[in-house]
């Protein structure tokens, strides 16, 4: 889970607790006052006759303070109602008891005049099946509770909204930075070198680590610099004696009638030769880290015609196809396309038995060309999939073959010089899929 998430259901959960506590407090404190009313009305029912008697002292002009806002009446067995006592603040009250309706505990009920829609009503019998009624109007208590419950409520706003500008806070400083350093950092993974962390706010971790970050990226590039600048001067520097070596070799290959002599000098020769290719193969790869393409329509059927052609003369007896649409086009340098798939159809070549088909393929999609170079031979193990694009990275096991191990890390650069992507795919089943993607319109990029 992102740390955005995370504050997210925070916040959520800071949310709920809000709401579920303000909820208690008010069954709470309702709870409370309702118990208060409910004591009241029943101390005054508990002696029908001498409460009767006192209210019809304070009706008489007596009134006292713990009768103020009370409603005291009697109800007749014919069901007539007879107001003893009625609340200062609202004479005209009358709560709703039906005819010989007992009732011992207090409970709500509804009014059919006065202000008070509600009430906390009790009944005590007196002489001669006559019911005593005490009611308390709820509405003061109602009205407490509303006050109480805006209060919460605003409460709780200025808790959010305080929250809410903490959480502003917290992702302008902390989580929005992250965000775009992982966007970075992708991008960097994905092939574009130049880019560079972006500035955080100033005095944050979040600007600390950037800056640590973007100064190692250039410590990084300048020391890949200078290994690129090291390879390509020790290859130029081996060049001339490999050449010098692998002359010898052949010079002297035909004259020695020794066995052992002869093929010692025909493991130099190979050896020579061998290493002569890891140069080339080397130089190649510093000269796309530096080089310009040369870009023009490329039609892409012919390129692979011609490298299906090339691979066919290497081994005839292998089956290689083509198929792809007359019309496929893209920009691209058509020397540096041909060389990339001349390579995957050479690693095909290479580490397949010569049963194995060798499929090229090419179709437009969303202004891209998709070109593939399948093979039915051995898959790849998925946990090396990854790093076959490695320079000198090598299948453990199911491949065979020879090589450098630069083959694929020169199609690879090839592809990102042209703004593309490739990947390898190898299902279950077995065989093995190289894709590269190039834009139609591809933008070289520069030196």
């Amino acid at each position: 889970m992102t740390l955005q998430r995370r504050l997210a259901v925070a916040v959520a959960a800071l949310l709920v607790t809000l709401v579920v506590a303000g909820g208690l407090v008010l069954l709470s404190q309702r709870r409370y006052v309702t118990r208060q009313l409910d004591a009241q009305v029943a101390a005054l029912v508990a002696r029908p006759q001498a409460t009767l008697s006192l209210a019809e002292r304070a009706a008489a002009g007596a009134r006292g303070g713990v009768l103020s806002e009370v409603w005291i009446g009697t109800v007749a067995p014919t069901g007539a109602v007879t107001t003893v006592l009625a609340p200062a603040s609202d004479p005209g009250l009358l709560p709703r008891v039906a005819p010989g309706e007992a009732l011992r505990v207090p409970v709500g009920r509804s009014t059919t005049a006065g202000d008070a829609p509600r009430v906390r009503v009790a009944t005590g019998t007196l002489k001669g099946g006559t019911l005593l009624v005490v009611a308390v109007p709820t509405q003061r208590a109602d009205a407490a509770m509303g006050r109480l419950a805006l209060t919460l409520a605003l409460a709780g706003a200025a808790v959010l909204l305080v929250v809410g500008a903490i959480v502003v806070w917290v992702r302008r400083l902390g989580l929005a930075p992250i965000r775009e350093m992982t966007q970075a950092a992708d991008a960097i993974t994905a092939g574009e070198r130049d880019r560079r962390i972006p500035d955080a706010p100033e005095g944050s971790e979040a600007a600390h680590l950037g800056d640590a970050l973007n100064a190692m990226l250039d410590a990084t590039r300048d020391s890949e610099d200078r290994m690129r600048q090291f390879v390509a001067d020790a290859s130029h520097e081996l060049r001339t004696p490999l050449t010098t070596l692998r002359g010898y070799a052949e010079l002297h290959a035909g004259r020695v009638e020794d066995p052992d002599t002869a093929d010692a000098l025909r493991r130099i020769r190979a050896e020579a030769t061998r290493m002569h290719r890891l140069v080339e193969d080397l130089l190649t790869l510093t000269s796309l880290d530096r080089a310009t393409l040369h870009l023009g329509p490329v039609d892409v059927r012919r390129l692979l015609d011609d490298v299906a052609s090339d691979l066919q003369v290497a081994q005839p007896e292998r089956l290689v196809t083509v198929e792809a649409a007359a019309g496929v086009r893209l920009v691209a340098d058509e020397e540096r396309l041909t060389q990339a798939v001349m390579a995957l159809g050479t690693n095909a070549l290479r580490h397949t038995p010569v049963t194995a088909a060798v499929r090229l393929t090419a179709y437009a999609t969303g202004g891209e060309v998709v070109i593939e170079v399948s093979d039915d031979g051995p898959g790849i193990p998925p946990e090396e999939l990854a790093r076959v694009w490695d320079r000198f990275a090598r299948v453990s096991q199911g491949r065979a073959g020879g090589g450098t191990g630069l083959g694929l890390a020169i199609v690879a650069g090839i592809v990102t010089a042209h703004g593309g992507r490739y990947a390898a795919l190898s299902p279950p089943q077995g065989g093995v899929t190289f894709r590269l993607v190039l834009p139609a319109g591809s933008q070289a990029e520069g030196p």
